[in-house]
């Protein structure tokens, strides 16, 4: 009898354990999806300058390239 009694309480004391595990892993889950949309919402920015960055790159490279063809142009013309 008092080996059932003891038991019961542990079973009760075991389930309140697990729902309240429970209900920190719901919350840990929730702060985890708040923090990635808020990565999400700066990163896309940073990308966006990630790709302007890149095109004044290319931009750079092919007038860099123009430059060097009109030198070559003038200078065949020197000689």
């Amino acid at each position: 009898m008092i080996l059932t009694i003891i038991l019961t309480a542990v079973g009760i004391q075991l389930f309140l354990v697990l729902k309240t595990f429970r209900q920190t892993v719901q919350k840990v889950n929730n702060i985890t999806d708040e923090a990635e949309a808020k990565i999400k919402k700066i990163a896309q920015p940073l990308q966006g300058l990630v790709g302007i960055a890149a095109g004044v790159k290319t931009g750079v490279k092919v007038f860099e390239g123009f430059v060097s063809y009109l030198n070559k142009k003038k200078n065949e013309k020197e000689d």
